[in-house]
């Protein structure tokens, strides 16, 4: 599994709850403890789209794993 796509699933335990930064550093730690893999899956990830939820990102991060951009 790819770790965005953990980041993913970990993001949609809570889909309604509003999307930060704070969430997204939380939870790459989570996924990836390791500071390299936490640095690389930060950089894979895409923006935060302003007023987005956990299952919007969510979303957002599965389309990128398929390399489908919106």
């Amino acid at each position: 599994m790819s770790g965005l796509t953990a980041l993913a699933d970990a993001l949609s335990e809570h889909p309604e709850e509003p999307m930060a930064l704070g969430v997204l550093l939380g939870l790459l730690h989570r996924v990836a403890p390791e500071p390299a893999a936490c640095r690389q899956l930060l950089s894979e990830s895409p923006a935060i789209p302003v007023g987005a939820t956990r299952g919007e990102y969510a979303l957002l991060l599965r389309l990128t794993v398929l390399e489908v951009h919106p």
